[in-house]
């Protein structure tokens, strides 16, 4: 089998999913995502429930139509995951095969790093977990057998990892796991892995009524000013015990369901879109530690060391959950290091000490941020 015969016999496969998901399915069926000014998404919509699920998570990026869009996701329902795998396998060369996942590639002659790239389809199937993800040039496939919002949050953020491989290609802008919030334009990116407080400090300085982006994933952009975030999700995740010490504050957001990590509540927060801010210009970064027995928050300026430590941490964090839809490309991981060192390197880098008073806490990021 050869490899332009391999690729052919894929694209057969895909165009006959295609069909299937966009059969009865009319112009209302989609929607359209604005990636900051870079890239835009459409996305077909196969499944009700997706639908409703995208507007309560992306509603920020939603944007009107528009006839030359960047890449296409097609989102549809998959009942039988484990029978569409055997079916898939019959077009490639499995590369990795675990109890419950399968991932294969288009030819036993193309190495898996190319595989994985833009140019060669690829695929992933999580028998365990009921998905199916593709990929091939600028198109991509996401079929599940569920699209409540624990199960979507559960594979990984995984619609934010298509994100990620879509904007790969952009020399100027990222996709980055981080969070940023700011006043009077002067944002701060907080640069950590999970479990470290940022995303509890973002919200709770949103709700203290700072500007506000992310507290978890956004889009960095490196200009002739500077670097600059924008926003991608519409939600937040909180844990339930943060959530019982925010809850006067979170009249506006919505209850979505409970993530799968720690039992993290998941909240629609379209109705807080006055305090959200696109293309936030980014003044300095923060390193946020979590220490039980402080009894005050403080900030200190970061010395090289830490610094290096938390430009680390953005880009391990970020590039963990691609490896998790089986995205990990050597030479795209080098890149996407580089690519963060250069554009935070020049920026001041602040560590913030927590202490369990999330308020004190926000006041200690407000005086930060006067400062800078």
């Amino acid at each position: 089998m050869t490899e332009d015969f391999a690729i052919e016999n894929w694209r057969c496969i895909l165009d006959g999913l295609r069909g299937r998901i966009t059969s009865g399915l009319s112009g209302e069926d989609e929607c359209y995502l604005d990636l900051a000014g870079r890239k835009t998404v459409r996305v077909v919509i196969g499944d009700p429930d997706a639908w409703k699920l995208i507007r309560r998570e992306l509603g920020w990026v939603i944007t009107s139509r528009t006839d030359n869009p960047d890449a296409t996701i097609y989102l549809w329902k998959e009942p039988d995951v484990r029978g569409f795998a055997q079916n898939m396998v019959g077009c490639g060369k499995i590369i990795g095969e675990e109890e419950e996942y399968v991932v294969f590639k288009v030819h036993r002659d193309i190495d898996e790093s190319k595989a994985i790239s833009e140019r060669y389809p690829s695929g992933q199937v999580n028998m365990e977990g009921g998905t199916v993800y593709l990929a091939s040039g600028n198109e991509y496939y996401y079929g599940t057998a569920s699209y409540e919002p624990e199960k979507w949050i559960s594979e990984g953020h995984l619609f934010v990892q298509m994100l990620f491989r879509i904007l790969n290609d952009d020399p100027s802008a990222r996709l980055v796991h981080g969070a940023c919030i700011g006043l009077d334009g002067k944002g701060l990116l907080l640069c950590a892995r999970g479990q470290k407080g940022k995303s509890t400090l973002a919200v709770t300085a949103m709700l203290k009524g700072f500007d506000f982006v992310s507290e978890d994933y956004l889009i960095l952009e490196r200009g002739q000013e500077g670097l600059a975030a924008s926003p991608i999700y519409s939600m937040v995740t909180l844990s339930p015990f943060m959530y019982d010490k925010l809850y006067d504050g979170l009249g506006k957001a919505k209850f979505m369901g409970v993530g799968p990590f720690k039992g993290k509540y998941l909240f629609d927060i379209t109705d807080f879109r006055d305090q959200v801010r696109w293309r936030y210009p980014v003044r300095a970064c923060v390193f946020p530690e979590i220490s039980p027995e402080a009894s005050e928050p403080r900030f200190e300026l970061c010395d090289p060391a830490e610094k290096n430590r938390a430009i680390t941490h953005m880009a391990h964090s970020t590039l963990f959950q691609m490896w998790c839809a089986g995205l990990k490309q050597r030479q795209t991981d080098q890149e996407f290091m580089l690519w963060v060192i250069r554009s935070l390197s020049s920026l001041d880098f602040y560590k913030i000490i927590l202490t369990p008073d999330i308020f004190r806490n926000a006041d200690c990021l407000r005086s930060l941020v006067r400062e800078i």
